[in-house]
């Protein structure tokens, strides 16, 4: 089942909230109706170089980490999730709250993310093989005979968690047999600083880029379209400031694949910075470079960047 991210809240003008917000905290003038935030949007159509300076303050503020952009949220309703992509997504969080929710699994401080997860405890999850309600991994699609094994694990589980209600089991046990691909729906809300922050650092080449991408590109095009066009410039990989490539935050990962401890393929970015230590038999196997060209090609798109530079295209 694809992916589908659907942006259902937002605050109106977010990136002229902040400008005002910054711009009123640094004088003690007094505050027309020219200042207001939907004012602002009004003129920054008129005038491109007001426009300019209110996405740079934007920018700087938000890269700051300054709490400005912590009073701005927004809802996305994600579907076609796996569990597996869960997993991923609870790890945005401060801390676990305890409290009034106590006897939750999770609860994310508010500061960060809150969500809200269809519950398999009473979803009947009885037909999700059958309607191919799971994610299949790139690298096993692209394999017949390991894909023909994925989806024969999928019904076997399908058909064990059908035949033990059946047997009277309750829904909340019978689930346990479902597999970490199957897919629901998750509401997520988060804080403009939790966007931003979370669209640099899962834009990243190392981490669960098949998982994250769709996600992180739903939001992007939600953004973009509803919001405010900049959104589509948020994609940057944690190592890129500008147009210019400051070092990576993995090296180890980097590293370990590169010296084939680890069979994953390594940052075209951190190649091309350490092509002088990457060893000589590196990517010399057809089938090595075939998946690493293949993956230059999704984080170009996905950077809208050159992955050797990290220069916008």
């Amino acid at each position: 089942m694809k992916t589908k991210v659907t942006l259902i809240e937002w605050p109106r003008n977010p990136i002229e909230t902040v400008y005002y917000l910054w711009e009123a905290a640094r004088h003690n003038n007094p505050l027309g109706k020219e200042d207001l935030p939907w004012e602002v949007a009004a003129l920054r159509k008129k005038h491109p170089e007001f426009d300019k300076k209110v996405r740079e303050t934007f920018e700087k503020v938000v890269d700051s980490a300054i709490p400005i952009a912590e009073n701005l949220n927004f809802v996305f309703l994600l579907e076609g999730v796996s569990i597996s992509f869960r997993e991923q997504m609870v790890r945005h969080r401060i801390g676990v709250k305890v409290g009034e929710r106590l006897g939750v699994d999770m609860f994310p401080d508010i500061h960060d993310s809150t969500w809200w997860a269809q519950s398999m405890r009473v979803l009947d999850m009885g037909k999700f093989a059958d309607d191919e309600a799971f994610r299949l991994p790139e690298s096993i699609e692209r394999d017949e005979k390991s894909k023909d094994d994925f989806l024969t694990a999928m019904s076997v589980a399908q058909e064990a968690y059908k035949r033990l209600l059946a047997k009277g089991v309750p829904i909340e046990d019978a689930r346990e047999v479902i597999p970490l691909a199957a897919q629901h729906r998750v509401s997520w809300g988060l804080n403009l600083s939790s966007l931003m922050h979370i669209a640099k650092k899962r834009s990243c080449w190392i981490p669960q880029v098949g998982t994250w991408e769709p996600i992180i590109t739903g939001m992007v095009n939600e953004l973009a379209e509803k919001v405010d066009p900049y959104f589509r410039t948020i994609v940057t990989p944690p190592c890129i400031k500008g147009d210019t490539f400051k070092g990576c935050v993995y090296v180890l990962d980097n590293e370990r694949r590169c010296d084939r401890s680890d069979p994953l393929v390594p940052c075209s970015l951190f190649l091309e910075q350490h092509a002088k230590t990457v060893p000589e038999t590196f990517l010399k196997k057809e089938e090595e470079m075939a998946r690493f060209n293949e993956l230059e090609a999704t984080f170009g798109n996905f950077w809208g960047r050159d992955t050797k530079t990290g220069k916008r295209k």
